[in-house]
């Protein structure tokens, strides 16, 4: 026992000596990216695909490891760097979201949060703290029975109709306006395939989810998979994607769409 506390209190001391400080304007830059990050990581975790199955501890790990990593980060001497620029020798622009784009639909419980649940919970307890609201507009979800949630269910159901039918039209219109605009790299595309740049299938195939190293090595796996969709490029490698409607990637990726 006494080993054990003089190891943890040699492992603290080590710690304290090794901790890495950071100015403001760091500090902000990194506030900045975790949120943008974890937006990111809600998103994909509520969006439709994500849930078709129950997730797996795996699931949740690869798409962690995929959201928060530090390779957008440059190592070398500190510089300004303004939101959306690409730094030098990085590997991506971060582009902007497109204000054109269709807002993504409401899950049920957002549909019954805003304003209808927030708005119960506070006249019921107007001294509550706002945070406190939330989680006990959460806790009161979660005690509704499925007859009082329907009609948020049906609101909710109805907005991801609509989704689907603007990003049809919105997908269409991307693709086509993406032809004239110029690229400095010369991106291929294989017989039997549709390019769309900045977009993504979500969910994956029963091919599995394997991750190609080269593009033909993906072609080659997705034929005679029915529910293949298309190829997804995300700067690394290739996965094959399951039949959906094509989505607005935050992440720049490149979308092989199977014709």
């Amino acid at each position: 026992m006494v080993r054990r506390k003089r190891r943890n209190k040699q492992n603290r001391q080590t710690m304290a000596t090794t901790q890495i400080t950071f100015t403001a304007e760091q500090i902000g830059y990194l506030r900045e990216w975790l949120e943008g990050q974890s937006r990111q990581y809600v998103s994909t975790v509520m969006g439709d695909d994500f849930g078709d199955e129950e997730a797996s501890e795996e699931d949740f790990a690869s798409l962690c490891r995929a959201t928060f990593n530090v390779d957008g980060f440059k190592q070398g001497e500190v510089v300004g760097r303004e939101r959306g620029s690409t730094t030098k020798g990085g590997k991506q622009k971060r582009k902007a979201k497109d204000p054109a784009a269709p807002k993504r639909p409401k899950s049920a419980y957002m549909c019954w949060l805003w304003p209808k649940g927030m708005d119960d919970v506070k006249a019921a307890n107007p001294d509550m703290v706002h945070k406190d609201r939330v989680q006990r507009a959460a806790q009161v979800w979660r005690d509704m029975s499925e007859a009082d949630k329907e009609p948020w269910e049906k609101m909710s159901a109805d907005a991801k109709k609509e989704y689907a039918d603007k990003m049809k039209e919105y997908a269409g219109s991307s693709a086509s306006a993406s032809e004239g605009e110029d690229d400095d790299t010369n991106v291929e595309c294989p017989d039997g395939f549709e390019l769309r740049k900045g977009m993504f299938l979500g969910g994956y195939s029963s091919a599995g989810k394997t991750r190609y190293d080269s593009l033909d090595d993906a072609v080659s796996a997705m034929n005679g998979v029915d529910d293949a969709g298309g190829i997804v490029y995300d700067g690394k490698n290739y996965t094959i994607r399951k039949n959906g409607n094509p989505r607005v990637s935050q992440k720049s990726e490149l979308l092989y769409l199977k014709l």
